[in-house]
């Protein structure tokens, strides 16, 4: 900031000789040198108190800084130095004091989050090891222990949400199954659930479920993957009409019970598998054809049965898919996305 304002001095005075010079005759060349003079001497005057003032004020905010660092107020400190760095960034040692005290609120952080994890405080110790992170983005050893500490949260969550839906106080139960589904996602009893709340929180909005396609072809395996590909495509077009349950967990209870409720996949056991399920609707469907020639063509049909009367819904009619040119057997299962797209349009 000196050196700006000497900077500006010199210019002012230096500006003025070449007009000095060319009134050397004339009382006007002194005038200009004295105006030229007086105005920078004003100049640097206003930019020195100004420094002063910045200094000053940087210098208040370093000392409240050191203060509060031998305080052990390392948040305190970093706000602190923050700000007299934000005022002059090159007064004294302030980038290295609030880098020193970044790393000091960042360990604080990480003892409190420890110490409330030991306590079983587990939302306390997140919310402080998430603090740390504030102050040492890089901290490997926040992000480990968040990590490690999502999924117990998650089962916190989840049994408060359990809490809840036993007294039919589904917003509360779906805010705290939504929680445990974002900790740990790959656990399919917490997505069940929080499919379910919000099924029940949103306007009792239906539920529904894709259960089996038969497959009438030889054709191994197909019907998995269709079964699969139009759960997630009824599951995009929902737009907040119904609610899909959460394939894996159909997926398991078909399993188990199958065999048990008898062998035969057919409409009397999609109805007592959506009674298990706890669902409004299940969608049941069969692959008829399956051909790879000149293009690849399949044809299918599908229904939505409500439980538990087994009205049926909508009924999609036999209909032939064919996939676009440049499908084969090797890649046909490519395609099959689009062919659950316009399946799930027709069953909407």
């Amino acid at each position: 900031m000196k050196i700006t304002c000497l900077t500006l001095v010199f210019l002012l005075v230096f500006n003025s000789f070449p007009v000095a010079a060319a009134n050397t005759r004339s009382d006007t060349g002194e005038m200009v040198i004295k105006i030229g003079v007086a105005t920078a001497v004003v100049v640097g005057a206003v930019c020195l108190i100004r420094t002063a003032i910045i200094n000053g004020k940087a210098g208040k905010l370093y000392h409240e800084g050191e203060k509060l660092a031998a305080a052990g107020d390392w948040p305190g400190a970093v706000q602190a130095y923050t700000k007299a760095w934000e005022l002059n960034p090159d007064y004294k040692d302030v980038a290295a004091k609030l880098a020193e005290a970044k790393e000091k609120a960042g360990t604080m952080y990480l003892r409190l989050g420890d110490e409330a994890w030991k306590e079983k405080k587990l939302e306390a110790a997140e919310a402080y090891y998430r603090q740390a992170l504030q102050y040492i983005p890089a901290s490997t050893e926040a992000r480990q222990k968040l990590n490690q500490l999502a999924q117990e949260l998650a089962w916190v969550h989840y049994r408060r949400g359990l809490s809840y839906e036993a007294v039919n106080r589904w917003p509360e139960a779906l805010q705290e199954y939504e929680r445990a589904y974002l900790l740990a996602p790959e656990i399919s009893e917490f997505a069940d659930h929080y499919r379910r709340a919000k099924a029940n929180a949103d306007q009792n909005l239906p539920l529904r479920t894709v259960l089996f396609f038969i497959n009438h072809t030889s054709t191994a395996g197909v019907e998995e993957l269709l079964a699969r590909e139009l759960q997630q495509q009824m599951q995009a077009a929902a737009n907040g009409k119904y609610v899909m349950l959460d394939y894996t967990r159909t997926q398991a209870v078909l399993t188990e019970q199958a065999a048990a409720l008898g062998g035969e996949l057919d409409e009397k056991l999609a109805l007592d598998l959506g009674r298990i399920l706890g669902v409004d609707e299940v969608v049941i469907g069969a692959i008829h054809s399956f051909e790879v020639r000149n293009r690849v063509r399949i044809e299918v049909s599908a229904k939505r049965l409500q439980i538990p009367t087994g009205r049926v819904n909508k009924e999609v009619k036999p209909f032939t898919y064919t996939f676009a040119r440049g499908a084969t057997a090797a890649n046909w299962r490519d395609e099959l996305p689009k062919l659950a797209t316009e399946l799930a349009k027709r069953l909407n």
